[in-house]
């Protein structure tokens, strides 16, 4: 049996236009606003990943989701966004449930997609199991199911209009393990649909020849099991997916295109 894959933490954003023309004309067009809607696992929980299924099984506490809104927020309006956050599921609604709940996990077809996106998903998802490493044929199954869900997931994005961004995950002292497994398997999906990496942070493990991991001080980082991220990688991950949304942020909004009014559901 498959091993069901967490949703840790989706977040969607939305580029409206806010105020707009009315009665003077020579006005400058309002700024546009981010709206950002943070599922799953927060990005400020060091919520354990050194043990199998308990990402699966936690709840994220209201304290973890008003922290990662407020440290979010925080990081935006420093750089100059204008965003609105709001925590919506925080809890351990997996990718493969969202996934199945709609057209017994169909993908849309070829004419359902929209080539210009009006709004945009940051996920950050991981398997049950964060230990196991590819080379399980169990976990090796868990995988191939997982890109074949964010594949999906990814594609019906794009029919409302959406783009997916997947949050890199932090390297663990597990030569080939879990960690490398989840950065393999959302480079499969973005073989197969439009999915970019976003959050990517300057730290890494060595490894020697035995595939042990090499000493160094960064190590203690990822605390006394070696695969648990502390604040410190979190929010370097938070900064660098706040620095990648300010960039788009800008990228966007500083042309003053035309309104597309395209009004997509939630995911």
């Amino acid at each position: 049996m498959l091993k069901m894959i967490t949703a840790v933490a989706v977040v969607t954003l939305s580029l409206a236009a806010c105020g707009g023309g009315g009665d003077g004309g020579g006005a400058a067009p309002a700024a546009k606003t981010m709206k950002l809607s943070l599922y799953g696992q927060p990005f400020t929980s060091s919520q354990a990943v050194s043990h199998a299924q308990v990402v699966a099984n936690a709840t994220a506490s209201s304290s973890d989701a008003v922290a990662t809104v407020q440290t979010l927020q925080d990081a935006l309006t420093a750089r100059g966004v204008p965003a609105t956050v709001t925590a919506q599921v925080m809890d351990g609604t997996t990718l493969h449930q969202i996934v199945m709940g709609e057209n017994n996990g169909l993908p849309p077809t070829p004419d359902q997609f929209k080539t210009d996106p009006s709004e945009y998903l940051i996920v950050n998802f991981q398997f049950d199991d964060m230990v196991t490493p590819l080379s399980d044929p169990i976990q090796a199954a868990a995988v191939q199911q997982f890109i074949q869900d964010l594949t999906v997931f990814s594609q019906r994005a794009a029919v409302s209009g959406k783009l997916v961004y997947a949050v890199a995950p932090i390297q663990t002292c597990d030569a080939g393990g879990a960690s490398y497994a989840l950065d393999y398997a959302i480079t499969q999906a973005a073989s197969k649909t439009m999915i970019n990496k976003i959050g990517a942070i300057p730290f890494g493990v060595a490894f020697g020849p035995d595939g042990k991991p090499l000493p160094s001080p960064d190590l203690v980082h990822l605390g006394a099991d070696c695969r648990t991220p502390d604040a410190y990688l979190l929010n370097m991950r938070t900064n660098a997916i706040a620095d990648y949304i300010a960039a788009l942020y800008k990228e966007t909004a500083a042309p003053a295109g035309a309104a597309s009014g395209a009004s997509a559901t939630g995911t």
